[in-house]
């Protein structure tokens, strides 16, 4: 097993938590996975595997350890494994949990040794005090806390990382610092060197935290407020079921669709789709529109052009319910252009195109969301979001809808940042948070079915 010397110390030391924090390459979780597989097979410890987010066990750090037990010979033969536990010889278990659904399983937790939490940038305080009693409720416990530092303003950065506590032991490691590195993955680091800004190269791998999301047109804290609104207001959805669809346009962008069903979102999806296999793309987003009886918001620029002519080739071709489309033309004109946004600017003045003004409206939505979760102000069902956090690729959907920058044109009127400018940040077409958007456009109450029912 090859453990990282650097960290041959920090493992040594008995502290109640441990923080493991730092850059991108870093070690950080395989060295982990490595030293919980060697005690776990020469001492009898039980291990809380956590995270915040956590529908299946193949989003937690299973296949880490999994691999880190197989590849070592002195260890694949003490352990047991299925698809849903790891056992050793000396009793050890390995326990895999998510914390946004299981807060009150996790409490009921005992004989905890170590409990692994993995990504914890994420944790808020209120989760970080519910399971605090429990994962150190044992004598010499331990808490690893190993993540990649987001923003100094998260609560895990700045209780364990800013702050000095006595039972705390906190260790930041980057690539630099990393032996095992290969040198494909040196590579990687010094192109992405040369062509990211400072910042964005320092967050990520120099674990440098972002200052503040000020400049992000949706704040993350408002989307953390979202994830299981609708478990404390409005529970039961009521109104119509919209199907976002942003449509890959190159051969390394994908698919999504993102399910809202009124103010709740019900389900993402993400696929490869290369550009001959659009007509099998289109077909299963007709499908899913069809049985979740839900209207279709595609994304019609460049590929996605010809989506409403197979929706409607669909719609021909069945006896079935007709399955209502909308095309969204993110750079195409606004909505109620006349209509006051704020006090003496209307949406055109406010707004340079539909994708500004969706986003924003999208932001002022979460913005109520957070207000309210707050106590400060009441709102209606259809002022608010509510994102199920069974959802799939939920922390993606929280990354890349905070992700973007508020931007201006000439005219003073709101822009997005756009995919060119993301990727000079280094940072991919954001296809789940684009369809997320798509998703809570309502049209400009003439849809393509109207227009196809009046020929």
């Amino acid at each position: 097993m090859k453990l990282n010397p650097k960290l041959k110390d920090f493992w040594k030391i008995h502290k109640q938590i441990k923080v493991l924090y730092g850059g991108r390459l870093s070690s950080k979780t395989m060295d982990t996975a490595g030293v919980l597989a060697y005690l776990a097979s020469t001492y009898k410890i039980r291990v809380a595997c956590l995270r915040r987010f956590q529908n299946k066990i193949s989003e937690s750090v299973y296949s880490t350890l999994k691999r880190t037990i197989q590849e070592d010979g002195r260890l694949k033969d003490k352990f047991t494994i299925t698809d849903k536990s790891i056992k050793s010889v000396t009793g050890s278990e390995f326990i895999f949990m998510g914390i946004q659904r299981n807060i009150d399983e996790i409490k009921g937790l005992d004989n905890i040794t170590f409990t692994w939490i993995e990504e914890a940038e994420n944790i808020t305080k209120e989760q970080w005090d519910l399971i605090r009693p429990t994962i150190l409720r044992e004598e010499n416990s331990t808490c690893l806390l190993v993540f990649n530092p987001r923003y100094a303003t998260d609560y895990i950065y700045k209780e364990f990382v800013i702050k000095n506590h006595d039972n705390v032991l906190k260790r930041k490691i980057n690539y630099e610092d990393n032996p095992f590195l290969s040198d494909s993955a040196k590579s990687l680091i010094i192109a992405d060197e040369k062509v990211m800004e400072q910042e964005d190269f320092n967050h990520i791998y120099h674990g440098e935290p972002k200052s503040n999301d000020d400049d992000a047109i949706i704040k993350r804290k408002w989307i953390n407020a979202s994830v299981d609104f609708h478990l404390k207001h409005f529970r039961e959805p009521l109104g119509k079921k919209y199907l976002g669809f942003d449509v890959a346009d190159s051969g390394d962008d994908k698919n999504a669709t993102v399910l809202r069903y009124a103010h709740i979102v019900k389900d993402i999806e993400e696929w490869q789709g290369k550009e001959d296999e659009l007509q099998l793309s289109f077909t299963k987003v007709f499908t899913k529109a069809r049985e979740e009886n839900a209207i279709i918001n595609y994304d019609s620029i460049g590929v996605g052009a010809g989506a409403g002519s197979k929706f409607k080739e669909l719609n021909n071709a069945s006896l079935a319910k007709m399955v209502q489309f909308n095309k969204f033309n993110a750079g195409g004109k606004i909505l109620n252009p006349t209509d006051e946004y704020k006090i003496n600017i209307t949406n055109n003045e406010a707004f340079s195109n539909l994708k500004a003004q969706m986003w924003q409206i999208v932001a002022d939505r979460f913005r109520n969301t957070y207000e309210m979760d707050q106590g400060i102000k009441n709102y209606k069902a259809d002022e608010v979001i509510s994102i199920d956090s069974s959802v799939n690729f939920l922390e993606t959907l929280i990354a890349e809808l905070s992700t973007p920058k508020k931007d201006y044109n000439a005219n003073g009127q709101l822009k997005v940042e756009s995919k060119k400018d993301l990727a000079k940040r280094g940072i991919k077409s954001p296809n789940i948070a684009d369809a997320f958007i798509m998703s809570f456009y309502q049209g400009e109450g003439n849809s393509l079915y109207d227009a196809m029912m009046a020929e």
